[in-house]
């Protein structure tokens, strides 16, 4: 193990068999607790990097295999960079962007008051001159998506529980993240495993 290292499992507070939502929950806890505009202690900031570092390993199925092997040392060689690659931070702390970061979630700005507002709806119509000057009604017909009754639009089949790709995390994309002569590259693509 390396030096001044604690077990990322013990880091995050969970046991080696412990599930992706498990891991991901033990450390938007812990997180909250321990970001350092939330938290005055003067160790605050190196608690809150040092459980984003397990959670960056943990949280990737092959980096955390890579782990469980060799300790650290399977890790040599890897930066920052490597280590957080495809970790959608957003998904963690609710929304993403602008609209779901951790402050929005410490502070209380992400949560809704209620039920969204739906998408306005816009239909052209031709309307006769004659109706626009006398005024009257006109029955307008128009189409609208719906979630499926019997699975709510997960995809599931009836009576089971919908399944979370473990290769994308039910985003549908994969980050490809490349370097050469220096520089890092980033591609994104439709998720081969479930497209």
């Amino acid at each position: 193990m390396a030096i001044g290292k604690r077990d990322y499992y013990e880091v995050l507070g969970v046991e080696r068999g412990a599930s992706q939502q498990e891991i991901k929950k033990a450390y938007r806890k812990l997180a909250m607790e321990y970001h350092p505009d939330h938290n005055d202690a003067p160790d605050a900031e190196e608690k809150f990097k040092e459980l984003s570092e397990a959670y960056g390993v943990l949280s990737d199925a092959e980096k955390r295999a890579r782990y469980d092997r060799g300790g650290f040392s399977a890790l040599d060689g890897m930066s920052a960079e490597d280590i957080f690659s495809g970790i959608n931070f957003g998904d963690i702390f609710g929304g993403g962007g602008l609209g779901g970061s951790i402050f929005d979630e410490i502070f209380g700005f992400g949560r809704r008051r209620g039920p969204a507002r739906g998408r306005d709806i816009e239909v052209e119509i031709t309307v006769p001159l004659k109706r626009i000057l006398t005024g009257g009604e006109e029955t307008v017909s128009y189409g609208r998506r719906v979630a499926c009754p019997d699975c709510g639009g997960s995809g599931a089949k009836a009576g089971t529980e919908p399944k979370t790709c473990t290769e994308c995390g039910g985003s549908g994309q994969k980050v490809y993240t490349s370097r050469q002569q220096g520089m890092t590259f980033q591609q994104v693509a439709v998720c081969p495993v479930c497209k």
